[in-house]
């Protein structure tokens, strides 16, 4: 796991992704995924389809709290939420997951799709796209 300054430098940002496991490095989700090589993990961070910030010396870092470790795979919803959210800067995906919404009572689409309601989640991102 990473604890290094993120680009922007951002202390909220910084300190919001520790606060909520921080981030592993692409070998580290590499090996958690079983993935043969880095190449499917580039696809997916391309795409849009796996949350991915780059360090100050422009390593591609990836929030723990996206990955079913258990499963090895990525979080269900996250995906569908990623597909519905357009943003300009990289960070804005994270500042979506993970702050709290009041169309969401309060809680955060992170704390909806880990409470198994995918769906209120995916309209959050349609709404936070819309605004």
């Amino acid at each position: 796991m990473v604890e290094q300054a993120l680009t922007p430098t951002d202390d909220k940002l910084e300190t919001l992704l520790a606060r909520h496991g921080g981030c592993f490095r692409q070998s580290d989700v590499v090996d958690l995924m079983g993935l043969e090589d880095a190449a499917t993990l580039d696809r997916w961070r391309k795409n849009h389809q796996i949350i991915a910030i780059q360090n100050n010396a422009g390593e591609w870092l990836f929030p723990t709290w996206q990955f079913a470790r258990k499963q090895r795979r990525i979080m269900l919803g996250i995906r569908d939420c990623l597909a519905e959210l357009t943003f300009e800067e990289e960070f804005e995906p994270i500042r979506f997951f993970l702050n709290p919404m009041k169309n969401l009572d309060g809680h955060s689409p992170l704390d909806r799709l880990r409470a198994g309601k995918i769906e209120a989640a995916i309209m959050a991102a349609r709404r936070y796209s819309q605004a």
